[in-house]
């Protein structure tokens, strides 16, 4: 019985589609602007997302768990200077993605005033540090416990959604490219 040879794989074409030819595919991308709903219903359906704040000529942008609930993103981080930043200047942004392809994402920027929350009873924001803290246990129960899988992350803020902007990209050439 003889064997039969086969042909070298060629990265992301299919079957008889040469390299080459797979290269020379034209691409049709298409960038649409997402709705107010659709931006809101995407921020709330992730927890992990980029939070921005400038002053001057220093810019910061920190990985962030976060919720977002009622108008406010409740995001905790590792205190820094960050935190003496904002108090001189208190605007923000966050962003969340979602990708399933080069082409193929959705993104939400919101911007807006941010408040950093205290823990001290005594302070006018503890309400609203209780309530961030409620929000993030309904995602991760041990936030702010003995077993809180990342303990360095003590600071507790929140971003007002003064503004949003959602946009969504889809390549309408679908196995063009590979996957990110």
């Amino acid at each position: 019985m003889a064997e039969s040879k086969k042909s070298p794989k060629t990265t992301g074409a299919s079957d008889g589609e040469s390299a080459a030819a797979h290269r020379a595919k034209k691409l049709h991308v298409d960038v649409r602007e997402m709705s107010r709903d659709e931006s809101l219903t995407l921020l709330g359906r992730h927890h992990v997302g980029r939070v921005g704040i400038s002053f001057h000529d220093l810019l910061r942008v920190e990985l962030a768990n976060y919720v977002y609930s009622e108008g406010w993103v409740y995001a905790r981080t590792e205190v820094g200077e960050e935190v003496v930043t904002v108090r001189h200047h208190p605007w923000a942004v966050f962003e969340v993605d979602e990708v399933e392809g080069i082409y193929d994402w959705r993104s939400v920027e919101v911007s807006g005033a941010v408040e950093f929350l205290s823990s001290d009873v005594t302070s006018r924001d503890w309400f609203e540090f209780e309530n961030a803290v409620r929000l993030m246990r309904e995602v991760v129960p041990q936030v702010l416990t003995a077993n809180d899988p990342m303990p360095q992350r003590v600071q507790l803020l929140r971003v007002h959604v003064d503004s949003i902007r959602g946009r969504e990209s889809t390549n309408a050439t679908p196995g063009a490219l590979p996957r990110p």
